[in-house]
Parts: C-alpha cells; sequence; structure tokens
C-alpha cells in the first residue's frame, strides 16, 4: 500500500496485562456474549441482515486506510448461532464466505466481545493465549487489534477490529485512536435500536411532526436514519453548493448523510452527534471540517431536531452553515 504508516503513539508501545485478554473466569460469559433476546434485537434494527449500511462501510475503509493494514472489520457476533458476522469489512480475505460470516472458531473478535476490553495481538503464531487458533490461517491473521463496540445497554456486543498478515507493534494511541472510531460506531448503533424503538412506539403515526429552527440560515436539508440503518438525504436546498461545492440533489445522490466529506479525525464524534440526538430525541447541534472537491478546508455547524419518521426510523430537518470565518 502507498499510505505511509500512521505516526500514532510510535513512541511507546501497548503492553497489555497479563489478564487483559483473557476470559474473566470469576464471571459468567453467557451474560456478556449476545443472548438469544439479544439476537432477535440485533436482527430489528438491522444488524444482522446483509444490506450493507455505508456509514460502517466508511468507517473500515477509513481505519483501513489510516492504519495502512490489510483488512478492517466491524463484526457481529452471534453466540447462539455460533456465528461472527461482517457487517463491515475492508480487505478481507477471500476466503471469507460469500454470506459474510463464519463460525465463532475463526473469531479473535469473540474474545474482545467476551470481556469488553481490546484485543491486541503483535505476533498470534507466537501468542500463548491464541497460538493455533484457527483465525491465522484462515484469514492470515498473525497481528491483531480490536475493540469492542457497544449497545444502548453498554453491553458490548461486536467488535472493530485492524488485521495484519505480519507481526506489528501497535501502540497505546494506535488503540485509542481505533476506540474513538468505535465510539463513533457504538453511538450509531445505538441510534439504530432507538430508531427501531421509535418507530415501534410510534407505528400508529401518519405523519411527520411541524419542524422549525428559528432564524438560523444555511442551506437545508432533511436527513432520514431508517430503523435498519439505512440512510439518505433529501431535499437539499440550492445553499448546497455554497457549502460543499456542489448541487443539492448532486450532494444527496453522492452522500448519504450530511458528514459527506468530513476530515477523518472530525468523523466519529461527527457521527456520534447524531446519536447522541436520537438517544433523548434532543435537538441536534454539531461543529465538524470537510474538505471540497475544490480542497477547501471549512467548518460546518449543523442544527435538527429528530421527529419519528411516518415510514419508520428518525427524521432530521436540517440547517447547516458555514463558519469558516469564525474559526479563521
Amino acid at each position: 500500500m502507498s499510505d505511509p504508516k500512521p505516526e500514532y503513539g510510535t513512541e511507546r508501545q501497548y503492553e497489555p496485562a497479563s489478564q487483559a485478554c483473557q476470559p474473566d473466569s470469576t464471571s459468567d460469559a453467557g451474560d456478556r456474549i449476545v443472548s438469544r433476546h439479544n439476537v432477535v434485537r440485533l436482527t430489528n434494527s438491522g444488524l444482522l441482515l446483509p444490506a450493507r449500511t455505508p456509514m460502517f462501510d466508511r468507517v473500515v475503509d477509513q481505519t483501513r486506510r489510516i492504519f495502512n493494514c490489510r483488512a478492517s472489520m466491524l463484526t457481529i457476533i452471534d453466540e447462539e448461532n455460533d456465528r461472527q458476522f461482517f457487517k463491515a469489512e475492508s480487505g478481507l480475505a477471500s476466503s471469507a464466505d460469500d454470506a459474510r460470516e463464519t463460525s465463532l472458531a475463526y473469531s479473535f473478535c469473540k474474545t474482545v466481545v467476551q470481556n469488553s476490553a481490546p484485543l491486541v495481538i503483535k505476533d498470534a503464531r507466537n501468542d500463548p493465549r491464541v497460538t493455533g487458533h484457527e483465525a491465522i490461517a484462515r484469514f492470515d491473521a498473525v497481528a491483531y487489534l480490536g475493540v469492542p463496540i457497544k449497545d444502548e445497554t453498554g453491553q458490548a456486543i461486536a467488535a472493530l477490529c485492524l488485521v495484519e498478515p505480519v507481526p506489528r507493534n501497535w501502540t497505546s494511541a494506535n488503540i485509542e485512536v481505533l476506540q474513538a472510531f468505535a465510539e463513533g460506531v457504538s453511538t450509531q448503533i445505538k441510534s439504530m435500536f432507538w430508531a427501531e424503538k421509535a418507530r415501534t412506539e410510534n407505528s400508529g403515526i401518519t405523519r411527520d411532526v411541524p419542524f422549525r429552527i428559528g432564524k438560523i440560515v444555511g442551506a437545508s436539508l432533511t436527513y432520514h436514519h431508517g430503523p435498519d440503518g439505512t440512510e439518505r438525504i433529501e431535499n437539499a436546498s440550492r445553499e448546497t453548493a455554497d457549502i460543499w461545492g456542489m448541487l443539492g440533489h448532486v450532494y444527496a445522490d453522492t452522500y448519504s448523510d450530511v458528514f459527506g466529506m468530513c476530515l477523518v479525525e472530525d468523523y466519529p464524534l461527527a457521527r456520534a452527534s447524531f446519536g447522541n440526538s436520537a438517544a433523548g430525541m434532543i435537538p441536534w447541534h454539531h461543529k465538524w471540517r470537510i474538505r471540497t472537491p475544490q480542497g477547501q478546508v471549512k467548518w460546518l455547524e449543523g442544527h435538527g431536531l429528530p421527529v419519528p419518521s411516518s415510514v419508520g426510523g428518525i427524521l432530521w430537518k436540517c440547517i447547516v452553515s458555514d463558519v469558516t470565518p469564525v474559526f479563521s
């Protein structure tokens, strides 16, 4: 790969505690793995459905690129059915099943979920915790870094992980950066559960709730977050061209959310902002940076109110403003 290795914390290596990646023998592991009830919840929310979720695809693509790794994956652990499901993957070995799932016998991610803690492996071939593990041969997983993804109850249900075919010294800062991405993914997953709950509780609603945001000036657009995690933008106004450098309908067709062109380092918290809004159905407000097709870096500020959608999920009618002069 042409991208250079990132300079994330190269000054110190990560040394896990001896028990950090071992199952907790003092607790019932079944309580920390997805239960049958949670499998139903995961399916209803869309997390165990094969349909792609663009946000998750972007996260694994970005993490693979900034860490310059062979592969990056978002893996849902389904203990009841003895499988790990790759909700999103980038660079996954061709030996993976067409259904994007394997038995848990091939899963390092299961340990991440069991312990609800990072799993750091420099060289799996020489690591007594995983020596002879089937993932080494199946996925060429020599070096591995995985961090937990949690649902709205705080339970680990998945892992965001990086895989290398050669040994690698993961730094403490590597873990912190991956955890930042995982926090954004966790918040998005929480919002998927909340969207499904809102859809169920408001199934009788036949129209969208009226919306108004004072006198804020900027591009207006509608962002719909479906209960299955799908996203779409509708009714982007002509001011979109002044902010993102493309006409509203072109932007809506090109990007599925308001964070198109967002700088990589701003993306996790940007995504988390919508999840926090969905959590309490409270107003959305966030500032982030973008790089336009013309190469210009801008600061944007967004406002919106979440309302239950008549077609299921949550709807935000947003105003996004260019506030670059304030930060110049």
